[in-house]
């Protein structure tokens, strides 16, 4: 605990100084290669390259669920030939169910069915039965650990037509 609020304390700016500080490219070197069963890329959008990916397969990675869209270092916006790859490979949940949750909220305030006061557990049981819905359909119809994410996009697509 206290090592954490040193770190904060001593900051320069919002860089972080501390006297064994590993380097950015020593750590992006290592990081992929830690044994992981689940991975969460958050905060920001196309970073995760196909080797990055490959490499946390050979290390033990079971479970992508995106917290950022588009997680996938690539130019296209829906399903790219990284998304694709790691679909066929490990459990990827699409990006936009893991995502939907602040879309779901907007969604929720626009219905007429909105009881005033607002609740917030209420808004949050809403958005997790959509989550909850849109997963169940995608297993249905296919029940593999894998290409979860090209059956989501499929089911999608079909629901927009």
């Amino acid at each position: 605990m206290h090592e954490m609020t040193d770190l904060f304390i001593g900051k320069d700016g919002n860089k972080l100084v501390a006297e064994n500080m590993i380097s950015f490219d020593e750590i992006n070197e290592k990081i992929w290669s830690l044994p992981a069963e689940i991975f969460v890329p958050a905060a920001a959008s196309r970073l995760v390259s196909k080797n990055q990916v490959t490499q946390m397969i050979a290390s033990g990675l079971e479970v992508i669920s995106p917290g950022a869209n588009v997680p996938f270092a690539y130019k296209e916006i829906f399903f790219g030939p990284i998304m694709e790859y790691t679909d066929a490979q490990v459990s990827l949940l699409p990006d936009f169910i893991s995502n939907c949750g602040i879309a779901r909220v907007f969604a929720y305030f626009m219905e007429a069915r909105v009881a005033l006061p607002m609740q917030d557990d209420a808004i949050f049981n809403d958005t997790s039965e959509t989550i909850k819905r849109a997963l169940m359909k995608t297993h249905e119809k296919n029940s593999s650990k894998k290409e979860i994410c090209k059956t989501a996009f499929e089911i999608a697509l079909k629901e927009l037509i």
